[in-house]
């Protein structure tokens, strides 16, 4: 019995650690994300590092966190934060650096 619990309670804990969420794909469909890694922003495609260069809104802004992120069908997405707090902004990119989603 107690191993029944103790594997109940593994799984309940284990199913709310993975974090999903919902992105639009660079085909224009909504997708779950799934695995989703914090990377450096020094490690953030070329690509969207010139995109984020290029567009005023984000060239001189500070980039506070980035995420590597995988969906369902295995396509990578970027998630890019600047700022902090309220004044964050959030953009999510496909590696050759085209915006997905705005926040």
């Amino acid at each position: 019995m107690k191993k029944v619990a103790f594997i109940i309670a593994l799984s309940v804990l284990l199913a709310h650690g993975v974090k999903a969420a919902e992105a639009i794909s660079p085909k224009g469909q909504v997708v779950t994300l799934q695995d989703r890694i914090e990377i450096a922003a020094e490690d953030l495609p070329q690509a969207i590092k010139d995109t984020i260069d290029e567009k005023s809104e984000t060239k001189d802004l500070t980039i506070s966190k980035a995420y590597q992120v995988t969906d369902e069908e295995g396509n990578v997405i970027y998630e890019v934060k600047f700022g902090t707090g309220e004044r964050s902004i959030e953009k999510k990119y496909d590696a050759e650096g085209k915006i997905l989603v705005e926040e």
